[in-house]
């Protein structure tokens, strides 16, 4: 499913805005009186360039991406065959389900099997600080994710669609940890009954 004609009403009216702010950016490059017009120009154009460059790029992503949709699917269904009746059904749900975690992934479908560097994730996340840890935990659903450099920059490939199934413990275990539904001896009682290590 693509993205409907308001996304794209979106990029114009950021394009537009774009175009003016780098306009009064380069205006004020030539004026040597003040630095402070320099610096509010600069700070402008920077804020809505990155916006404009982010709405560009997820104009082309779908809406839904049935194929991460699929994986979650068969990541519970696995997760369920395993332990259901051992764990709490709570307990059992697929994590990094988000919009964010799907729009990663729909880049790096798009560039399956190359590398896609870390800074084209940022601009599609608009997050500069949190991006990686994101891209990282689509990892830990079993995805084939790899992360290396190419000349000192950060890139990330996803190599397969593939699915390791041996990270499901850990995804169990971690949901188990973080829940605040059950005390820290109920935890361990839990993993242990389901015969997953609490020091993963």
């Amino acid at each position: 499913m693509n993205k409907d004609c308001s996304s794209d009403g979106e990029w114009q009216r950021l394009k537009l805005d774009a175009e003016h702010a780098l306009r009064v950016l380069l205006s004020e490059l030539s004026d040597h009186e003040s630095p402070q017009p320099l610096f509010e120009a600069y700070t402008y154009a920077k804020d809505i360039t990155a916006r404009a460059i982010q709405s560009r790029m997820l104009e082309h992503l779908p809406t839904e991406n049935q194929q991460f949709r699929l994986l979650h699917e068969k990541i519970r269904k696995e997760m369920h065959a395993r332990y259901r009746g051992k764990v709490p059904a709570n307990l059992l749900s697929t994590p990094y389900s988000g919009k964010t975690h799907e729009n990663l992934f729909s880049l790096l479908q798009e560039n399956l099997t190359q590398p896609v560097p870390a800074a084209m994730l940022r601009i599609a996340t608009g997050d500069n600080v949190h991006t990686e840890r994101r891209a990282r935990e689509l990892r830990e659903l079993g995805l084939d994710l790899n992360w290396y450099e190419i000349e000192e920059i950060s890139v990330y490939e996803l190599r397969s669609l593939k699915l390791d199934f041996d990270m499901i413990p850990a995804i169990v275990r971690n949901n188990t940890r973080r829940t605040k539904a059950f005390s820290e001896g109920e935890k361990r009682r839990i993993l242990r009954e389901a015969g997953i290590p609490d020091n993963g």
